[in-house]
């Protein structure tokens, strides 16, 4: 471009006819300049720019020809080689544009088209009245006629292809604008130069036009060297169907030219019936071109409108989607997924708005909190599908028992919630009994024929604003009464229950630092053969013994333990005691070295990941044998943890470590034997206390020969009478614990005991 403007000006400055060297030189140089950038950049399509190239070699031999002539002040010969070079060189320039211009699908390529004619023809309006109308009223030869009418002809042709590109392109860039100032400059210059002479006979202002020619070489040239050429303009679909204001404003312009040139007789054409004949099929042919183009349009329109229309539908459809999803993720958010009752969130909130609340006496606001019992039991024998349909069913039995605005949720598991608004105080008893009552009948599940599950419930009156953690704790206290009372009841809350629970939340943190206050003892209770007397293992036990309080019962402290997460490392503790216990026995007593230790673990150690490796570090530390430690268990262990606990179990009874499961009763530990077998079943004190009656010895004589078909020992705990003891020696029971052994005492004591009975000495109360 620099190179360009240099030799334009010195064009425009040079007097002489030297100067039309330049033009030669600046048009011989476009052809190298467009190879070179096509070679750089690669546009695409690049043989459109090798055609383009391709027409600049006439159009440069067509110069150097005219320029020689201009130089030697001789007369151009016309028609001649120079207006053929020219003629081809318009012809190949128009082929590279048929080739730039891509053509949209569908009624955007058909659109495109037709804008471009209509401009093509309002311009042929104006070439004809200024141009080719004078032409041919001259007496030039035929041959003269036909090339000098060729001239405006192709700028035409390439004004058409100009229209279409600019017309139906998107996007532009540097490179793009460049080539449309090559064709506006071109068309610009030559319309000037044949204008001039088919009105005047003689071209006006030629320098003018042969500048225009040289600014037309160095866009194109700069065109293809641009490196956005690269870059391809992509046919714009929508811009091309729909009329702007501009364009539209321009294409009613070009079609009014026509009868402006005849109503203002331009050039005379009224009295020439050639001229009015053209003019008449030019407007005709644009008339026919803008109906086509308006059709495209309310076709465009229509199409775009249904487009529209199906969007709405769409959209309303998915409004409706979106509501019903709303409702859905609602629902979910304050449902349980489950029994479909409200859940936690739902039953916090409206607690909150019932505790609020100023009842009038006696009338009250009332919270039920709903627990159902032995539903555990039904998930360990039945499994847990059968579980679920129970909790739906009650779910439903519960809805028939209370009001119609009264709130029933499930909380989790089998604890279900009821809050009520106002409820008369002496109607309290009434509404539990409904509820309860609900659960009288068995429930009927799937294909078994029916399900005994009664329930307990804990009731809080709310007779003045209070706080609704307040109020579900009171509601708790009061529902774990009811499990304390025999269960299937309701026990009312009242203020003096809450010392209870206090007494259970001041132990908590005693009972956490008294490991560390060497609070804590443990004592051991023989396990005895009852056939020979002989002490056949010990069971550890831990006691807790506070310095200012006394004894506190293990039922009281161990509970406290489990639930404050205390008994892991209070258990860990009793695991290397009892170990090293074990381990002394067996180095003082050579004969008892058969004599195995029993530790018993909660369900709460087993949830803890560390527990495999607490047992492997008071077996290491002691010294004590794997096979000599036995781990005991409750038998709901076997459910009520799932696979963790298994694995847990799995674990250390393939270190060699044994296991003992108390409380034998049910199917639940039969069913998980090839799980996690146990190698010790011990017989509640319950059924032991019944002995006596055909059923319970027909069940102790089933229990003691699926021991001994199992290869399993078998312990009777609770043993507190001698008539006991001789009733499940007569039923075969190998062995047994309880008072009439012995009570729990010190390691010491234990193992004075021991040393007698290796002397040969009867055991105490045997």
């Amino acid at each position: 471009m620099v190179a360009g403007t240099a030799m334009i000006v010195a064009f425009a400055l040079t007097p002489s006819s030297v100067r039309f060297v330049l033009p030669v030189i600046l048009s011989a140089a476009t052809c190298p300049a467009i190879v070179a950038g096509v070679r750089m950049h690669g546009p695409a399509p690049a043989a459109a720019w090798y055609v383009l190239a391709a027409g600049t070699v006439p159009y440069a031999a067509a110069d150097a020809v005219w320029g020689a002539y201009q130089v030697r002040g001789e007369e151009v010969p016309f028609p001649g080689p120079v207006d053929s070079l020219y003629l081809v060189a318009y012809l190949l320039f128009a082929t590279g544009l048929l080739m730039l211009t891509a053509r949209p699908a569908g009624r955007a390529g058909w659109a495109g088209l037709l804008d471009a004619g209509i401009v093509t023809l309002g311009f042929a309006t104006l070439s004809w009245v200024f141009i080719l109308g004078p032409y041919t009223r001259s007496r030039l030869p035929p041959l003269s006629l036909a090339v000098t009418v060729a001239y405006p002809v192709t700028d035409l042709v390439l004004l058409c292809l100009a229209a279409r590109l600019v017309l139906t392109a998107g996007p532009r860039g540097p490179s793009f604008l460049l080539l449309v100032g090559w064709l506006v400059t071109t068309l610009g210059a030559d319309a000037l130069y044949y204008g001039t002479v088919a009105t005047t006979g003689s071209a006006i202002g030629e320098s003018v036009s042969e500048v225009g020619w040289m600014v037309s070489y160095a866009c194109l040239g700069a065109a293809a060297l641009h490196p956005s050429v690269a870059r391809k303009v992509p046919p714009q679909e929508c811009g091309t169907l729909v009329l702007s204001r501009p364009r539209l404003a321009a294409m009613l312009g070009l079609t009014l030219v026509g009868p402006a040139i005849v109503v203002c007789n331009v050039r005379g054409v009224r009295d020439d019936a050639t001229h009015i004949a053209v003019l008449v099929g030019i407007m005709a042919a644009l008339a026919v071109l803008l109906v086509l183009r308006v059709s495209l349009l309310a076709h465009y329109a229509q199409a775009r409108a249904a487009e529209a229309r199906g969007r709405a539908r769409a959209l309303e459809e998915s409004l409706r989607e979106q509501s019903m999803l709303q409702q859905r993720l609602s629902h979910q958010a304050f449902h349980d997924p489950l029994t479909s009752l409200a859940n936690r969130l739902l039953f916090e909130e409206r607690l909150e708005t019932v505790v609020r609340r100023h009842p009038v006496p006696p009338s009250a606001g009332l919270l039920l909190l709903l627990d159902l019992d032995g539903f555990k039991d039904v998930n360990d024998t039945l499994g847990h599908p059968t579980g679920d349909k129970l909790l739906i069913a009650a779910a439903h039995r519960l809805l028939g028992g209370v009001r119609g605005g009264d709130l029933v949720a499930r909380l989790g598991g089998d604890e279900f919630a009821v809050v009520v608004e106002e409820l008369g105080e002496d109607d309290l008893g009434e509404y539990v009994e409904r509820i309860l009552g609900q659960f009288r009948d068995p429930f009927v599940v799937g294909d078994h024929r029916s399900i005994e599950v009664t329930a307990s419930v804990g009731a809080r009156l709310i007779r003045e604003p209070t706080g609704a953690t307040d109020a579900l704790r009171d509601a708790d206290v009061a529902l774990y009464r009811a499990k304390a009372e025999g269960k299937n009841c309701m026990v009312l809350f009242e203020p003096h229950m809450r010392h209870t629970s206090r007494l259970h939340a001041r132990m908590a943190d005693p009972l956490g630092s008294a490991l560390s206050r060497d609070e804590l003892l443990v004592y051991y209770q023989p396990v005895v053969e009852l056939a020979t007397g002989d002490v056949a293992a010990v069971e550890a036990l831990l006691r807790w013994a506070r310095p200012h309080g006394g004894p506190v019962p293990p039922d009281e402290f161990v509970p406290v333990a489990e639930e404050t997460g205390a008994i892991i490392p209070i258990g860990a503790w009793l695991m290397r005691q009892a170990c090293l216990q074990a381990r002394r026995w067996h180095e003082v007593l050579p004969s008892h070295r058969e004599i195995y230790i029993l530790v018993n673990v909660s369900d709460r150690q087993l949830r803890d990941p560390g527990f495999a490796d607490s047992v492997a570090d008071a077996l290491r530390e002691s010294g004590l044998d794997a096979g000599s430690l036995v781990l005991g268990i409750r038998e709901g262990t076997f459910s009520g943890n799932g696979e963790a606990a298994a694995a847990q179990l799995a674990t250390v009874r393939g270190r060699g470590v044994r296991l003992s499961v108390g409380g034998f009763g049910s199917g639940a530990v039969l069913t998980r034997l090839h799980d996690v077998p146990v190698d010790v079943f011990k017989i509640d004190a319950s059924v032991v206390r019944s002995t006596g009656t055909a059923r319970v010895d027909l069940l102790l004589q089933a229990i003691v020969d699926l021991g001994r078909g199992l290869g399993l020992d078998i312990v009777a705990e609770g043993v507190d009478t001698r008539e006991q003891a001789d009733r499940l020696r007569t039923l075969g029971c190998p062995q047994a614990q309880g008072l009439c052994f012995g009570q729990p005492m010190t390691g010491r004591l234990m193992e004075r005991r021991l040393l007698a009975r290796s002397k040969g000495l009867p055991w105490p109360n045997a």
